[in-house]
């Protein structure tokens, strides 16, 4: 399915809007944020003996938080674009 195959049927932004409100996906949700790299590994000495892979995790992270993004921008409803009406202006 593409993005503009899902924007056709505004159906699915009503169902997904739905199922991204429900108590357990919400909790979820809020775990999945709690659980960053950047939250779980503080500034001990963790962190700096993966500094190599530091880039890797907070790639992950910024993925993760992507996708959840995604996820609530693809619940809205896009709003129907009106024709524009002609102005009372002359044309030059």
């Amino acid at each position: 399915m593409t993005f503009e195959e899902w924007r056709a049927d505004v159906t699915l932004a009503v169902e997904l809007k739905k199922i991204l409100q429900l108590p357990v996906l919400q909790k979820a949700l809020a775990l999945t944020d709690s659980l960053t790299a950047a939250k779980t590994l503080g500034n001990t000495n963790a962190l700096t003996k993966i500094a190599d892979n530091a880039n890797v995790l907070f790639g992950f992270d910024a993925g993760r938080a992507s996708v959840i993004t995604d996820l609530h921008n693809l619940s809205i409803v896009p709003e129907e674009i009106e024709e524009v009406q002609p102005s009372y202006t002359t044309e030059f």
